[in-house]
């Protein structure tokens, strides 16, 4: 009996200890952090393809000038507003088409990153000339322009001008 008694206590002894012993946490594997992003670079890669999609205007490209919009993509002149590709890419070929001499020239003035680097608002004045060198008046005005990185390309996302009023 005293060896049941005995072995009772050693039981229960070995029971209490391992319950208050301190119960090992499973370790969290570290997450991954995101690579950290270049804000300098994505700026810089912004106004690249702001003037190379001024280069494609001037050659009068339209596949090329479309391809810098997002599918989805929003255009607004003076308040004529434009949607999707089938619709930007419509008035691209309208314009190009009746204005054929046409020069556009725009001047970022300024680039602003989301932190993650995959939105930009650019803002900037731009000068248009609907006939080159030709009688009709050349305007001014601002721009800005919303951009998405998508698979690794910015695209304009939404584009917004307004010209200038006349000066007094």
């Amino acid at each position: 009996m005293f060896t049941r008694a005995l072995f009772a206590m050693t039981l229960a002894a070995a029971l209490f200890a391992t319950g208050c012993a301190k119960k090992e946490e499973p370790k969290e594997e570290p997450k991954a952090e995101a690579p950290a992003v270049d804000l300098a670079a994505e700026e810089q890669a912004v106004r690249n393809r702001s003037a190379e999609w001024m280069n494609f205007i001037n050659a009068k490209d339209v596949d090329s000038t479309v391809g810098v919009y997002a599918s989805d993509a929003i255009g607004s002149f003076n308040g004529k507003v434009i949607k999707g590709s089938d619709a930007i890419r419509s008035a691209t070929e309208k314009e190009f088409k009746d204005s054929p001499n046409a020069v556009a020239s725009w001047t970022t003035t300024s680039v602003k990153l989301s932190s993650a680097g995959d939105m930009a608002v650019e803002k900037g004045d731009f000068y248009f000339d609907p006939d080159g060198d030709g009688k009709k008046a050349a305007m001014t005005g601002t721009f800005v322009t919303v951009w998405e990185k998508v698979d690794g390309n910015w695209r304009a996302v939404s584009d917004v001008g307004a010209e200038n009023p006349p000066a007094t």
